[in-house]
């Protein structure tokens, strides 16, 4: 087999693996509980929530659900989802199991790192899909919402939670490691959240733009509070810098050592 074979054949292999698990219902609960929350508070709130005339009620809608959802959902759930993920090779002894057999160990490495970047990158789409479908159903609902009279604006949504989706990977790099490097599942866990609760409290402080853990923030907190380097967000470039390093460090520290 080719490198590209191994590197599709594991990426397949931990696709099945996540169907029907806690980590495939936490993706669908996590990023459907704040569209739900909003929809129900316009729908029986709907006089007090309804736009001026021409005003487009769309970006106040999206846009507070972005900012809401984001800082205190989005790295929480990467601990999470990552730990999960990783929990279910280390209490089936799986990880020995699948090294024990004649494939690379970076195929289920990356295999497994890809596995847990898909996982957040469906929670966006799920989540933008589901605001979008819930202010359009609000819109028939309560036409004084006005959701039917105008239309968002997609590329401007898109573009700030493809912002938020490269703030994340320095978190996701640091998390899948100690994730895959740590049989205990409570270290991982503890953590990150304890590094997400801090990343929340520093976000202020000009050093936090160095902090991975506040780059999820900080990508939504708007760019006059967030340096340019190169002409795009500095914690994007620091994000991207964090995952590609812990990515390839935490590959030779599991190369190196026997799973046992």
């Amino acid at each position: 087999m080719t490198a590209i074979s191994f590197y599709i054949s594991s990426v397949k292999s931990e696709l099945i693996k996540l169907k029907n698990t806690s980590a495939f219902w936490l993706t669908i609960i996590t990023a459907l509980l704040f569209p739900v929350l909003f929809f129900t508070g316009y729908f029986f709130m709907h006089k007090k929530l309804a736009p001026l005339a021409g005003v487009n009620p769309w970006e106040q809608f999206i846009t507070s659900q972005i900012q809401s959802f984001v800082p205190f959902f989005i790295p929480m759930f990467i601990v999470l989802i990552a730990s999960l993920i990783m929990q279910i090779e280390h209490k089936s002894l799986g990880l020995k199991y699948v090294f024990a057999q004649p494939v690379p160990k970076w195929s289920v490495y990356f295999g497994k790192l890809t596995i847990v970047i898909f996982a957040i990158f469906t929670i966006f789409i799920l989540n933008y899909s589901a605001i979008v479908l819930s202010g359009l159903l609000l819109g028939l609902i309560h036409s004084d919402l006005a959701f039917l009279n105008f239309q968002p604006e997609h590329l401007k949504n898109i573009k700030l939670l493809g912002n938020v989706f490269l703030a994340c990977l320095g978190i996701i790099g640091i998390q899948f490691w100690l994730s895959f490097r740590f049989k205990n599942f409570i270290f991982p866990l503890g953590f990150g959240v304890f590094l997400a609760i801090i990343g929340v409290l520093i976000v202020q402080l000009p050093e936090a733009i160095y902090f991975p853990y506040s780059f999820c923030v900080l990508s939504v907190s708007g760019v006059t509070k967030v340096p340019l380097l190169f002409g795009v967000s500095s914690v994007t470039v620091f994000s991207s810098i964090c995952f590609a390093v812990t990515a390839v460090l935490g590959y030779v520290n599991i190369a190196k050592r026997n799973i046992s």
